[in-house]
């Protein structure tokens, strides 16, 4: 079947669909300003609500405040002997003000939360029906777009417009498509840097508490307890660098520019040492260890944070790369899909031949 044929058996459902787009096409952007309300709409329920439950404490307090000047006998004749009736007579008024005002308060709070709720479920409603929009949207283009993939795919000679823009199109796809792929290598090499930051920080606080054992051994506070908590906590620090290194390896399979750590050497608690030596020259040798095992976790802990503000660079200009393809795939899409759309209408439709006027006849 040519491709003329191909057109003119389609011209009917594609008739259709273009009547039926007509009034789902803008749904997308209706439907994400109807997002944006309704947003809006359950923040300010959500104020309501709270300010309503504020209310209700105050007009609480109120009335048991009301109560009591209202009902009170002998804090009436207490001010009436102490000859301050007014005083009494003024702090009951206001009491009495604030009793009435605060359920006024609380009824136009209540009033304003039962007109947000009601708007929340027309908005929900809406909302509703625009998804169910931008699903039948989303399917007549595909429809449509199946229509002119069956007619135009491929070398078509007819239509050589068409074949240049179907590889512009392809190559904006591919163009894309690759810089996702490294934008998620980058995305995934910074959250493995960020885990290693995190795993650095808990080898620094291993280390912090290695360091109080270490000072009361010096002075001989320390105990066998003490020295199996030392050394529970290098262990610890030992696995939390190993765990770092780890991760810094993985953002290095991911992202080539992530530069290694220097090196981290935890030092070990030498038991037969301490039980051989266990003097105060042997726990200021082990103390000074420990220090310098603190500034080598503390100098990776610096290149590591330049490490992780690099590559948030890198992968944040990946990100507007991607942005960048994106669009201009899109714009593609719809150049293609626009320059179908007209080719189809106008070999399904081609105007009327062209005919030459007649010249006046010449009467004799």
């Amino acid at each position: 079947m040519s491709i003329y044929s191909h057109i003119a058996t389609s011209k009917e459902r594609h008739d259709q669909i273009q009547a039926e787009l007509a009034s789902v096409e803008s749904s997308p952007e209706s439907l994400q300003s109807q997002e944006s309300y309704l947003a809006e709409l359950r923040n300010e329920l959500t104020n309501t609500n709270r300010q309503l439950s504020q209310l209700h404490k105050i007009t609480k307090g109120n009335r048991e405040l009301h109560e009591k000047y209202r009902d009170s006998t002998v804090r009436r004749l207490f001010y009436r002997a102490r000859g301050k009736r007014e005083e009494f007579e003024a702090k009951a008024d206001q009491e009495m003000r604030d009793y009435y005002d605060a359920p006024a308060k609380e009824n136009r709070a209540q009033a304003q939360r039962e007109m947000l709720e009601a708007q929340v479920v027309d908005a929900v409603a809406q909302e509703k029906e625009l998804r169910r929009a931008c699903t039948t949207r989303e399917r007549l283009h595909a429809e449509l777009d199946a229509i002119y993939k069956r007619i135009f795919e491929g070398r078509t000679e007819e239509f050589p417009e068409e074949d240049a823009q179907e590889e512009t199109t392809k190559q904006a796809r591919r163009e894309y498509g690759q810089r996702r792929e490294r934008w998620s290598d980058l995305r995934q090499a910074t959250q493995c840097l960020a885990r290693a930051q995190l795993t650095l920080r808990e080898v620094l606080l291993n280390l912090a508490e290695t360091l109080r054992y270490c000072e009361r051994d010096l002075w001989s506070f320390g105990s066998t307890l003490a020295d199996w908590r030392q050394q529970d906590c290098l262990s610890r620090a030992q696995q939390k660098v190993t765990q770092t290194q780890m991760l810094v390896a993985q953002a290095r399979r991911l992202d080539p520019r992530v530069q290694a750590l220097p090196a981290m050497n935890i030092v070990q608690h030498d038991w037969v040492g301490e039980l051989v030596f266990g003097t105060f020259l042997f726990h200021t040798d082990f103390l000074g260890m420990m220090q310098q095992s603190v500034l080598e976790v503390k100098r990776a802990e610096e290149v590591l944070a330049a490490q992780v503000r690099q590559a948030k660079s890198r992968e944040d200009d990946m990100q507007a790369q991607v942005e960048d393809a994106r669009m201009a795939f899109e714009t593609a899409q719809q150049d293609l899909r626009q320059l179908r759309y007209e080719l189809f209408m106008k070999t399904a439709d081609p105007p009327p031949p062209y005919t030459e006027p007649m010249s006046p006849g010449i009467s004799v």
